[in-house]
């Protein structure tokens, strides 16, 4: 099991989870910055909001998620929101990520087309690993 590194905790304001602000990112970019602080860890960040567009890969599938949710608890994020569902996405250069999927905007997502032009998607930005940001889909336009 990789190491963890906290960059930053302390209590989470109920809200809307990463809070109001939502930074528009280019996803590249996003991916290329986002680096676990030492190779080989994740690095656990408050959640931060996020839009970026992106065209969708799959649909969101159902997995076990148990590594979110204990980063969301160590950032003290409750309740907890409701998420059991895992997609991919391609960014305009090509690089394909997965990204958690909030269970509210499963049927959403699941009705746009696969390949289709790119969508804007919002979300928040939990942790980094060595595949880039982990990232919640919690909306899609």
């Amino acid at each position: 099991m990789a190491a963890v590194i906290v960059l930053t905790s302390g209590a989470y304001a109920q809200g809307r989870i990463g809070g109001a602000e939502e930074i528009q990112v280019n996803l590249d970019t996003f991916i290329a910055e986002q680096k676990p602080a030492m190779p080989g860890t994740r690095t656990i960040l408050p959640p931060k909001r996020v839009g970026f567009s992106a065209r969708l890969k799959s649909h969101p599938e159902k997995i076990a998620i148990s590594y979110l949710f204990e980063a969301l608890s160590l950032m003290q994020v409750s309740p907890l929101p409701k998420v059991s569902h895992r997609m991919f996405l391609e960014s305009a250069e090509g690089l394909i990520i997965p990204v958690y999927v909030e269970d509210a905007a499963v049927g959403r997502i699941r009705a746009k087309s696969l390949d289709a032009d790119p969508a804007q998607f919002s979300g928040y930005h939990v942790y980094n690993y060595s595949k880039g940001p982990a990232i919640v889909v919690d909306g899609v336009e």
